[in-house]
């Protein structure tokens, strides 16, 4: 007999190795499927767990292979590679070569499977897999993020001890407090000042996950560096810079939904782009910045708007970034028309699915990818 939580816990745990997170949520679903069933035959588990615990299909090959390695018996392993390749995967093994599963005695219902996740978990984990508690544990994590610092050369000069561009008027200055005499020669550089910094967030139902994520970073950025700005859209586009001037992160995220009147639904990213593009950018936000734009690309009007929109928003930006958590996948291409209509328009096309990923966005920003 095997303990239900036990067995599905280093079930888990062999995913994770192999790179598919199924995350807290689906390996709870995983462990009460598993009490409910009295007992399963190898067909039942395999798809058992593929229903519970596989995050997409893209990580199928690898939830395979992870299934073949920690359920197999040992007769079955020591099958040659081809007789075990020409039989279905949910066929390799018989009712009686499968170890029964039943509950354990000492527990009384499923259970979770740790603790608590670990940090580098954490990092790896999709934003949509985490739960309540996984979400104020990553929360901690977003302070370590790096926070991108893009420089420009300013127009005006700042006094500096190396020997950049020679000050005349400087040194004739400080030449009569010494009767006329250049006693010391003076030299002046070009200041270096951060470029504004603009989100814009699709917070539509399917992006909401990951809308909160990067508001917190924005959030992040703007309580270290200055001239940051926030927007939310979905059907309509918010103004959210009032939320980066909360100190705590939770309560800037409180007052970002309660200006949000949309949140959660369809989304109208042409028209978005739009009134930004007239209310905001064309007077002069965006002018020398760099603008994050987070959206899957599914739009609900005329896609044509979005590349017109995106075009002007080139002209009027230093740089654009688009963050899309549907990168994740190895097999995606952004077939969607909303995406592929603005992807033109883009300097830097990123993921932003994890807390890994959001580092990633700083090189973005910075332009160093």
């Amino acid at each position: 007999m095997i303990d239900l939580t036990a067995a599905a816990a280093a079930f888990e745990r062999a995913l994770f190795e192999r790179g598919v997170v199924a995350g807290r949520t689906r390996s709870d679903t995983f462990v009460e499927a598993l009490c409910a069933a009295h007992r399963i035959d190898a067909r039942d588990l395999y798809w058992l767990a593929r229903i519970t615990l596989l995050p997409s299909i893209a990580d199928l090959p690898r939830f395979d292979e992870a299934f073949v390695a920690f359920w197999t018996s040992a007769e079955v392993a020591d099958r040659p590679a081809e007789e075990r390749a020409q039989t279905p995967l949910a066929e390799r093994e018989s009712p009686q070569t499968l170890p029964s599963l039943t509950r354990s005695e000492t527990a009384d219902g499923p259970r979770h499977l740790a603790s608590a996740s670990s940090e580098e978990r954490l990092r790896e984990c999709d934003f949509a897999l985490l739960d309540d508690r996984e979400r104020a544990a990553a929360a901690r994590l977003f302070r370590r993020l790096r926070i991108a610092a893009e420089r420009s050369r300013s127009r005006r000069r700042r006094g500096t001890n190396r020997r950049e561009r020679f000050d005349w008027r400087g040194t004739a200055r400080a030449a009569l407090r010494t009767a006329g005499e250049a006693v010391r020669l003076r030299y002046v550089r070009r200041r270096a000042k951060l470029r504004p910094l603009v989100f814009l967030c699709d917070v539509s139902g399917s992006m909401e996950p990951y809308a909160r994520a990067l508001l917190r970073y924005a959030h992040l950025t703007a309580l270290a560096r200055p001239k940051v700005r926030a927007f939310g859209f979905a059907t309509r586009l918010t103004d959210l810079s009032p939320m980066l001037r909360e100190p705590e992160g939770d309560k800037a995220l409180e007052r970002a939904a309660r200006l949000l009147r949309d949140f959660g639904g369809g989304t109208r990213i042409g028209a978005a782009l739009h009134e930004f593009n007239t209310r905001y950018a064309q007077p002069g936000a965006t002018r020398g910045a760099t603008v994050v734009i987070l959206s899957d690309g599914w739009e609900r009007d005329d896609p044509a708007l979005v590349g017109v929109e995106m075009a002007r928003l080139r002209r009027l930006a230093r740089r654009i970034v688009w963050v899309n958590p549907q990168k994740k996948h190895p097999a995606y291409e952004p077939l969607v028309r909303g995406m592929a209509a603005a992807l033109p328009y883009v300097d830097a096309f990123v993921e932003g699915h994890n807390l890994r990923s959001l580092d990633a966005i700083a090189d973005a920003i910075e332009g160093t990818t």
